[in-house]
């Protein structure tokens, strides 16, 4: 596999030289997790090569702590520790610490989002060599970088990104960096992006110039409180007992399908339950649920659901819904096959273990939790 990249690189390196350009090539692997509805942490290594793709220049981790401020901005923080190769062959370490604001804002068409950040780099001594001489001090390299970044959906499982970052470092040296990238889910935990990068620096008499190749691989780890919990596969009930979805029979209406149940902290995670509220078999082939218009969300599973039957999905199990709940509430979006909303449902801010679903007079409303459980019309 190392090969492989670095062959990759390598082609790349060979189709962009120039004076004072470099071409360099990134390669990495990450790894996160989220907490809970508000923190999560991430783990990330990597290692670039420069002069053509053929000079480690240096390996990097970084560790960050991201904390959900509100709907749309995140504060984080990372660490990085990295070494860099120095002209003799031996290896110098660094360290750098960044504080970032990130925001991110939905449209009908795709996504934006925006990054404040600032840094500030110094020389790491080994922990052998003693206590650095009196008046010895390291010397710091502070940073500004501000991002703008746009991105969309261009099928299920893949995305696209184009961004711009200005950055401002010590000395007033100015320089950008673009970057078109491609991401790809290759499952509910893996993803992988392939990135090129453009660098370039203002207002200086020998201008520097850069083309990156970036490839990085990343994998979601479960929640904690569910680190060896198995959440249950979408299963159909009909009068209370697990029924089965099969046969053909015709595809159901919008007067027959209805959100009846959702609960933003289900046990053993967030829960839609959608029922055939007909008194004939239908399907729920090409319908779907989700949060977000820009996103596939929830497909509902095909074959004929009984009259007064129910489908229930939990988050991330087989078959269910790839998006959260949000406790502070949002809505929810039931469409056709054409793409079309057929009904929408607020939920509420979530209260206690209460669920949200039709209650007995038949208006949304907080209900006890009963996934799987039929419900009628009162």
């Amino acid at each position: 596999m190392r090969g492989i990249v670095l062959l990759t690189c390598s082609a790349f390196a060979l189709s962009a030289s120039g004076q004072y350009t470099d071409t360099e090539c990134w390669v990495g692997t990450g790894v996160g997790q989220s907490l809970n509805k508000t923190w999560s942490w991430s783990l990330q290594w990597e290692n670039r090569w420069t002069q053509g793709a053929s000079w480690h220049e240096q390996g990097l981790v970084d560790a960050a702590l991201e904390y959900r401020l509100n709907k749309h901005w995140d504060l984080n923080v990372q660490w990085r520790f990295s070494e860099r190769q120095q002209l003799d062959g031996g290896y110098a370490a660094r360290r750098r610490v960044a504080l970032r604001a990130i925001g991110r804002w939905k449209t009908e068409q795709g996504k934006w989002t925006a990054r404040i950040m600032t840094t500030e780099n110094w020389a790491a001594r080994p922990w052998f060599s003693g206590p650095r001489p009196e008046g010895q001090a390291d010397p710091l390299m502070p940073t500004v970088r501000s991002r703008a970044a746009y991105g969309r959906r261009l099928t299920k499982r893949l995305d696209a990104e184009l961004s711009w970052e200005v950055f401002y470092r010590q000395g007033g040296k100015w320089s950008e960096r673009w970057q078109a990238s491609l991401g790809a889910e290759l499952s509910k935990q893996w993803d992988v992006e392939l990135a090129y990068l453009w660098g370039n620096e203002w207002m200086d008499p020998d201008l520097w110039r850069s083309h990156v190749l970036r490839i990085q691989t990343s994998y979601t780890l479960r929640k904690p409180d569910q680190p060896f919990k198995r959440l249950p596969p979408t299963r159909a009930f009909a009068s209370g007992q697990r029924t089965k979805l099969s046969g053909t029979c015709l595809v159901c209406t919008a007067e027959q399908i209805r959100i009846t149940e959702v609960h933003a902290k289900g046990d053993p995670a967030d829960y839609i339950e959608v029922q055939n509220a007909s008194d004939a078999p239908c399907s729920l082939v090409g319908w779907r649920i989700t949060d977000d218009l820009n996103e596939v969300g929830w497909e509902l599973p095909a074959g004929c659901l009984e009259p007064g039957a129910v489908v229930l999905g939990y988050e991330n199990g087989r078959g269910g819904f790839p998006f959260g709940l949000s406790a502070s509430g949002e809505v929810l979006f039931l469409l056709d096959s054409a793409g079309d909303v057929k009904r929408q449902i607020q939920v509420l801010p979530t209260v206690g273990n209460q669920a949200q679903g039709l209650g007995n007079s038949g208006n949304w409303s907080f209900v006890e939790p009963s996934p799987g459980k039929v419900k009628s019309d009162n």
